[in-house]
């Protein structure tokens, strides 16, 4: 099944009353949907009840001729999300005891190979796959941050779950490799890789309450092998680090610095460096570093060191 919804139903043009009637109908047997192995399914039709009705005041639906419509999407919208929130903490009770979750992968992948041509399909947007890594890492969103301590600095944007797998694909690790990534917010990177992998992982944050929320996450798992300190990519230790990533967290000098830190640390060891976004054409520039696959600021790129 798809990760992605297509939509029967304009809501320009079709009344919301008569999709709800069709998607309640087109709804198989609630007793199959409930099966864990079913995640995928649960997930794709509360995206599209969501569609349909996510921002409607269901008050005022209930005054239709049949208010009974009504209830019954509200009661199978909490019984597919009870299922959901079941598996997610069955994964959280697993990676706390183990470091990994068995299922936790094979959700993603069925996922991720699932109706895309292209794959990672390109571009930042959000899917189904990053629902899954939210329900079981459920990370916590900080307080107030203070304003950036650099314009050069840009504001936290989760990775998309997509990438992150792809970044593990092309990355190859080896069981001596050490992530690191560079603006790693509230973690979900270095979480994820850790969990993925078995691997061990760093995060550098420069907001203090974000590397909090992610510590605490790592913590709340018990993943040891994950830490995540609040500093400055110039000048945090990253000297143990043998894989690093640059999800364009910063611009101008604060950028040249960093690489400039990262070329250093290639002298004493051969590192991998993996991009998304605007930061990826700026490594292009790097002579220093070889493209190990067709740079792309929509996808994950590679690069070595030289």
């Amino acid at each position: 099944m798809s990760t992605l919804i297509d939509h029967p139903f304009s809501q320009n043009n079709i009344d919301r009353w008569h999709a709800l009637r069709l998607f309640l109908h087109g709804v198989e047997d609630i007793r199959r949907l409930l099966h864990p192995e079913h995640l995928a399914i649960r997930l794709n039709l509360l995206d599209e009840l969501d569609f349909i009705i996510g921002d409607v005041d269901l008050g005022a639906l209930k005054t239709n001729d049949e208010p009974e419509i009504v209830e019954r999407a509200r009661v199978l919208g909490c019984q597919l999300e009870a299922a959901n929130e079941l598996l997610y903490e069955t994964a959280r009770a697993e990676i706390s005891l183990q470091g990994n979750s068995p299922v936790m992968p094979r959700w993603l992948m069925e996922l991720a190979d699932a109706g895309d041509a292209e794959r990672p399909r390109p571009g930042l947007g959000f899917d189904l796959l990053d629902e899954i890594v939210s329900g079981v890492l459920q990370l916590r969103g900080p307080g107030e941050s203070g304003l950036m301590p650099s314009p050069e600095m840009l504001f936290y944007q989760p990775t998309p779950v997509r990438h992150i797998l792809d970044l593990i694909a092309v990355c190859n690790f080896c069981p001596g490799d050490i992530f690191v990534d560079l603006g790693s917010g509230l973690g979900h990177v270095s979480l994820l890789v850790s969990i993925l992998t078995g691997g061990r992982t760093m995060g550098v944050e420069i907001q203090p309450d974000y590397a909090v929320t992610a510590q605490d996450c790592a913590q709340s798992l018990n993943l040891s092998g994950v830490r995540f300190v609040a500093d400055d990519a110039r000048l945090a230790d990253i000297s143990t680090g043998t894989v690093f990533y640059l999800f364009s967290p910063f611009t101008g000098s604060i950028l040249k610095d960093v690489l400039n830190r990262l070329h250093r640390e290639s002298k004493s060891r051969r590192i991998k460096i993996c991009s998304l976004g605007p930061c990826t054409r700026t490594l292009q520039s790097q002579a220093w570093l070889i493209a190990k696959r067709q740079p792309d600021t929509d996808r994950i790129a590679l690069f070595q060191s030289q």
